[in-house]
């Protein structure tokens, strides 16, 4: 039985979440269990084990630039300083050494990206993102 992708998603974003992991990684959890279950609630089972046995992942600067993109819509101008590093004029390119990979992604800002993704948000936390959020419309296929 093929489930529906709508389901998938929604069944799949409370473990992303939990986890705080970004959607490609949900992606690749998801991918390897799919052969293995037949319907909603198997999923959710399966996923629910998954997480018991999740180990800690560290991020990426692929990862980085994928959350800061299109799990939060932010510039690097607006991800750097959240992730502890100064806001100056010199930010994007501290952003983009990170996401290219030049510079070292730290254990601190792993766990920082993650709690982030998992939900948790600082006070100063920008309240409006500068990168365009994709329209619901930009999703169907069919136009």
């Amino acid at each position: 039985m093929k489930i529906d992708p709508d389901v998938i998603d929604r069944t799949a974003r409370v473990t992303r979440k939990k986890l705080g992991y970004t959607p490609s990684e949900i992606k690749e959890v998801v991918e390897t269990l799919l052969p293995t279950v037949a319907d909603r609630h198997e999923l959710r089972t399966a996923l629910e084990e998954y997480e018991k046995t999740a180990q800690y992942r560290p991020m990426t600067g692929e990862l980085i630039r994928e959350a800061r993109r299109k799990c939060f819509f932010f510039t690097a101008e607006q991800f750097g300083p959240l992730l502890g590093f100064k806001d100056s004029g010199s930010i994007r390119s501290t952003m983009s050494n990170l996401e290219n990979g030049r510079t070292e992604v730290t254990e601190m800002v792993s766990r920082l990206a993650r709690a982030y993704l998992a939900g948790h948000r600082p006070p100063d936390w920008p309240r409006n993102p500068k990168l365009k959020k994709p329209s619901v419309l930009d999703k169907n296929p069919h136009q």
